[in-house]
């Protein structure tokens, strides 16, 4: 077949076999373009040495950067507008550490090379001639859909113990099975960085088949790992997210749900835009369900979890915290967990009870400015349609589910267009209002600005330049004539 790589990896390759060296486009670039897919990136292999791919590059007037990465035997060349990693050929050993290899060395072939790497999928080269070198049965993987380790899976996993989490990313990425036994030795996790396992959680997460990585992940035992954590020169060591286990086959009431509880958030999960935010906050919405205190029967016997959102959300906090995510990230999740009930009941209410939700939400202190609040509730949206989606309501009742996109769409417009958060969201500046004020009156300003916000945000006045414009007219003459 003929390569279809872009022409400055072309370059690349043809460089170094002009040297008299072997050169392939190698890994996740192969597989995709097998797939028909785009490659992110183009990582190369070669038989030449770190010293010799830079000489070659010197010679092509190539840039060179990483030296560091030349200890591992890969040299990151520049091209105009790109930057790809050229590693030579290499075998490794592993020693105590689970991710780090304790030796490296350089080998003469292809092969073998390819051997160390992860999966049979990701284990493939072409040339600059788009001749493919499959020594592992990447390419019949690949047309069987299944993710398959390069050799003895225990291991592979020995060897890098992230791979285990990497095998239910490319699940996730790719809508692939895995073709290995289960469980995995979760116990060689413990070593891992955590703050590695939560990179490769969050690529999962935002993949096309989120849901299909997330099985292998709870039945892998992955959920129920712990990692090592490092913080002021000391190792402690915490767990990855042990709190699913427990939705796995939980009932749920099948007057509204159709699955358990597992596999509810799964689906909600795939019903949802790709956003790391919003699938954080839908595989953690319902987290506190089945737990004591929160299930219990209600008259007709069903299982019923009155009030699990305060619970999920205060379990939200609890294991984002843990995992280091960023403040800011974590209350906003947190938010979305604690309010994603809010919608059911006002389908059966009025726009009254809406705007004072919204306007409850805008004093909270919880947001910055209107944009702000409405990114929130366009991502609580989002949450609340994946999550009715995923209950018998979103499959047999399209009209219930146009409904509630239709208060979706209404909450976010209130949010957007009459629910300033700071005098920076009035559609009116400051000094314009100053040309307005008596010299006595400038330190009214503040007042002013904090008096129009009140008002916009009681819905007494619409956030309009002239409106806004009238109503400080208004209020200066009702002052002067006091």
């Amino acid at each position: 077949m003929t390569n279809q790589f872009p022409e400055y990896v072309n370059r690349i390759l043809q460089a170094l076999n002009d040297a008299g060296y072997q050169a392939y486009v190698v890994g996740g670039a192969v597989r995709d373009l097998l797939l028909g897919l785009n490659p992110g990136d183009f990582d190369l292999t070669t038989s030449a040495k770190p010293e010799q791919v830079l000489a070659v590059a010197r010679a092509q007037n190539f840039g060179s950067v990483d030296k560091l990465g030349q200890n591992f035997g890969v040299v990151v060349l520049t091209v105009p507008g790109h930057t790809v990693e050229v590693a030579t050929f290499r075998g490794e050993r592993y020693g105590t550490d689970v991710h780090r290899p304790a030796e490296v060395w350089y080998c003469e072939r292809l092969e073998e090379d390819l051997g160390r790497r992860d999966f049979t999928v990701n284990a493939m080269a072409m040339d600059v001639q788009g001749t493919v070198y499959d020594f592992y049965q990447g390419r019949e993987d690949l047309q069987k859909k299944i993710m398959r380790t390069v050799g003895e899976p225990e291991q592979r996993f020995a060897e890098d113990a992230l791979r285990m989490y990497r095998a239910c990313r490319f699940v996730a990425q790719l809508n692939f099975t895995y073709a290995g036994e289960l469980p995995f030795n979760i116990a060689n996790c413990r070593e891992l960085s955590l703050e590695r396992v939560r990179t490769e959680i969050d690529k999962m997460l935002v993949c096309p088949a989120a849901a299909q990585g997330l099985r292998l992940f709870m039945d892998s035992g992955l959920v129920r790992a712990w990692c090592r954590v490092r913080q002021d020169g000391h190792d402690s060591y915490e767990p990855v997210l042990p709190e699913l286990g427990h939705l796995f086959q939980l009932p749920q009431n099948n007057k509204f749900h159709c699955y358990d509880a597992w596999e509810h958030t799964l689906h909600a999960l795939d019903n949802s835009p790709r956003d790391l935010t919003i699938r954080w906050a839908l595989l953690l919405h319902d987290i506190a369900k089945g737990l004591p205190g929160v299930r219990k029967p209600n008259k007709e016997g069903q299982p019923s979890d009155h009030g699990h959102e305060a619970v999920s959300a205060k379990l939200a906090l609890e294991i984002l915290t843990r995992l280091r995510y960023p403040e800011a990230f974590v209350q906003r999740v947190v938010w979305l967990v604690a309010q994603h009930m809010r919608f059911a009941p006002l389908l059966i209410r009025g726009e009254r009870t809406i705007l004072h939700w919204v306007r409850g939400e805008a004093l909270s202190g919880k947001f910055r400015s209107e944009a702000e609040l409405t990114e929130a509730y366009t991502q609580l949206v989002a949450v609340f349609l994946a999550d009715m989606g995923a209950t018998w309501a979103g499959k047999k009742n399209p009209q219930l589910m146009a409904e509630g996109r239709k208060l979706g769409d209404l909450v976010i417009s209130l949010a957007q267009t009459k629910m300033p958060v700071r005098t920076g969201d009035l559609h009116i500046k400051g000094g314009e209002i100053i040309t307005l004020l008596q010299p006595a009156q400038k330190n009214q300003i503040g007042d002013i600005l904090h008096y129009l916000v009140t008002r916009v945000q009681n819905g007494e006045l619409s956030n309009e330049h002239e409106e806004l414009l009238s109503a400080v007219k208004r209020k200066l003459e009702r002052n002067a004539a006091l």
